[in-house]
């Protein structure tokens, strides 16, 4: 193994480690259970590529690589598991964009996943064939799921749920964009490219299973959560955040409660008004304001938040403020 691949495996590791501890901090400054299967999919990914790290490690000394070992898949088992793990955390994550929280729907996928690697596994002929479709169960999922929340999305008249996704829209787009490079890759290297000869610098690299793509969508991955949790870990939770005249600032404070909102609303069962009026009761502003965005009389938004108040059991619009940053 030359340097390089040494000290790339070695980087893309300690990311892998940094972006959970950082997930990690924002759970623990913000409780908000996002972050968990954020943190896990970053430890799992990390497991896998030490895993093959390793075997890449002590093989070096291999003598040969020829059809007979290159197009193994090693410890499947391991492979078939931690690919679930990995799956289900991304599922988890967009579900939760998405409003969907039952567990099976996370579940579900993975079993799947389980199932379809296995079968490949114990029922297809070594060979390149078997070895791509088996690698390549990994990106249906990804693209299952993104396609997934695009029908949600234009099968719910929820509009604070659209807006989220909407959002995230050019994220989504540059997931499938690394999706089909991780495809396209994939097929390349087990398919169409020789097996390296031991003068080659991808000599004793497992290339089928270290794809480059890949990598570059956990990086992404990584940039897209540490991000907005550094914006977490940033807020005083004791003192909830005062409303921004900055338009940035502003902003930024409207996705941290739009993220907020459907999880603090589903625990008080709110319901569809009371949740948009506790959003802008959240950025600060006034019944009147309030009343004016939504063409409603001031005296409605006075009694959708005592409501609100009530469900929540909280006795004014400050200690509600309170509840709502710390929940």
């Amino acid at each position: 193994m030359s340097l390089f691949f040494f000290v790339y495996t070695i980087a893309l590791l300690f990311i892998c480690i940094a972006t959970a501890s950082i997930c990690g901090a924002a759970w623990a400054v913000s409780h908000r259970n996002r972050y968990i299967p954020q943190a896990l999919f970053f430890i799992f990914y990390f497991a896998e590529l030490a895993s093959i790290f390793g075997s890449e490690w002590m093989v070096q000394n291999i003598s040969s690589i020829n059809p007979s070992n290159y197009y193994s898949i090693d410890f499947p088992a391991f492979r078939i598991l931690i690919g679930a793990a990995i799956l289900s955390c991304f599922w988890y994550v967009v579900l939760d964009i998405v409003d969907v929280h039952h567990l099976r729907a996370v579940f579900i996928p993975a079993l799947v996943f389980i199932i379809m690697c296995t079968l490949i596994v114990a029922t297809m002929p070594y060979g390149a064939l078997r070895q791509w479709l088996f690698y390549t169960m990994r990106q249906i999922s990804l693209i299952a799921c993104l396609v997934y929340a695009r029908y949600r999305y234009h099968k719910s008249n929820d509009e604070i749920m659209q807006q989220r996704i909407t959002k995230r829209t050019h994220m989504m787009i540059i997931l499938s964009i690394l999706i089909v490079g991780i495809l396209i890759e994939d097929t390349f290297v087990i398919l169409d490219l020789p097996i390296p000869g031991p003068d080659s610098i991808f000599a004793a690299l497992f290339l089928s299973s270290r794809n480059f793509s890949e990598n570059i969508m956990m990086l992404y991955l990584a940039y897209t959560v540490v991000r907005p949790a550094f914006e977490i870990i940033s807020l005083h939770f004791n003192e909830p955040p005062e409303a921004k005249t900055d338009e940035g600032e502003a902003n930024r404070l409207t996705g941290h409660i739009e993220d907020r909102l459907p999880a603090y609303a589903a625990a008080h069962g709110l319901s569809k008004r009371e949740r948009e009026i506790l959003g802008l009761t959240m950025q600060g502003k006034s019944n009147r304001e309030i009343a004016n965005e939504l063409i409603l009389a001031e005296g409605t938004i006075k009694t959708h938040l005592h409501n609100i108040m009530k469900k929540c059991g909280q006795a004014n619009r400050e200690a509600l403020r309170k509840d709502f940053w710390a929940s």
